[in-house]
């Protein structure tokens, strides 16, 4: 199935990613040094994100914390330090405090992390002699 996410600009052109630029993700994800917390949380994200086609996605809070299995305390706590550690970009809902299971803040995982997969993945298919296809 061909992906619907690509990298690029107007003047290179762009490359579609493919599911080993997913595989590549997942590892860096797994392999990078974040607590349990953390890493769960980024592995959810990534989920609902690029493993589904999307480079960002709706989630409320209340389904990630149970999807990760932590309190709502802890999430916030969590999703704070991945902010700081420019791993995640949220953009929180507005309209004030709610407890509705239907306030939804957008996530995804953050430019940095996203470029520094795609250069890993770009070199490895250039070493091995993968063309990497790039439309204009």
């Amino acid at each position: 199935m061909a992906s619907n996410l690509s990298f690029g600009n107007d003047k290179d052109g762009y490359a579609t990613i493919d599911e080993f630029y997913k595989s590549l993700m997942f590892q860096q994800i797994m392999d990078s040094d974040l607590n349990r917390n953390e890493r769960d949380v980024m592995l959810v994200i990534f989920r609902k994100t690029i493993h589904y086609e999307k480079w960002k996605d709706r989630i409320s809070m209340y389904w990630l914390s149970k999807a990760v299995g932590i309190s709502d305390a802890t999430l916030r706590a969590t999703l704070e330090r991945l902010e700081n550690k420019s791993l995640i970009d949220i953009t929180r809902s507005t309209g004030g405090k709610s407890t509705s299971n239907k306030k939804y803040n957008e996530f995804k995982i953050h430019t940095y992390f996203i470029n520094m997969v795609f250069k890993k993945w770009e070199n490895i298919k250039m070493e091995n002699g993968f063309t990497i296809v790039r439309e204009i």
